[in-house]
């Protein structure tokens, strides 16, 4: 394989890495994924239940 594929294909790469680690990120951050907030969202009870069942 020609070099300059090898480089572009691993910036691709690189590039979808990192916005697979900043969306889990979020998720974990209690942050919707489509960035624009919750508070006028209709689906956002369904993200965030207000009665959460303790974790273990």
């Amino acid at each position: 394989m020609p070099w300059p594929t090898i480089i572009v294909g691993a910036v691709v790469a690189i590039i979808f890495v990192a916005i697979v680690v900043n969306e889990i990120k979020k998720r974990k951050q209690g942050k919707g994924g489509c960035s624009c907030g919750c508070s006028g969202c209709a689906l956002k009870d369904s993200c965030h239940p207000q009665n959460k069942p303790p974790e273990s």
